[in-house]
């Protein structure tokens, strides 16, 4: 009886230990991931050639740019609705940017719009974007793209030039301060 537990002793011993071995020898798992091919999509990259053919010399092409590292918004405390938008409606993502060359400061954003039947293109014009809101209230120029076949260089030209045109500039009080004049500096009594 006592060589039976020996027995049971020794072949457990041994099936431990080539189990030891196997898991050792074993190759370590690969995580799967898959690379992308290109960094924009079909109609991304037409829009980048076009771009690039229309305001190549002038501006450089950033793509795929987070608008969060673009704009950031003043209070996280109390974010803006147009903010929160963003993520809710894929609109986080600016897809080209374009930058004046001789210090990439941002000139315009371009998004690119997907070609909708007519009716579906009413109801979004009626709802306001998030991301033009959000745009319009850094005083950032907006381009909208819309997705076609085909891209005028000169067309796509004067868009970005109309985009990035000065315009003059008004400052709006948007906290109820009003600032002092002298008519009211001279009615205070020291």
């Amino acid at each position: 009886m006592n060589w039976s537990y020996i027995a049971i002793a020794v072949l457990s011993l041994i099936g431990i230990v080539l189990m030891l071995r196997a898991l050792r020898t074993r190759k370590p798992v690969r995580a799967s991931y898959h690379k992308q091919d290109f960094l924009f999509s079909p109609e991304e990259r037409q829009v980048y050639l076009a771009l690039r053919e229309a305001v190549g010399a002038e501006y450089a092409i950033l793509g795929q740019v987070r608008v969060e590292d673009v704009i950031e918004p003043r209070s996280l405390a109390h974010p803006d609705p147009d903010w929160e938008q963003l993520v809710v409606t894929g609109e986080d993502t600016f897809p080209f940017l374009l930058c004046k060359l001789p210090d990439l400061s941002i000139a315009c954003a371009v998004q690119l719009i997907e070609h909708r039947p007519t009716r579906q293109s009413r109801q979004a014009d009626r709802t306001e974007h998030p991301l033009k809101a959000v745009c319009a209230a850094v005083a950032l120029p907006l381009l909208r793209i819309e997705a076609g076949p085909f891209y005028d260089r000169n067309d796509l030209r004067q868009a970005v030039a109309d985009a990035v045109r000065k315009e003059p500039l008004f400052i709006t009080e948007g906290d109820g301060r009003k600032e002092p004049t002298l008519a009211t500096l001279e009615k205070l009594k020291f």
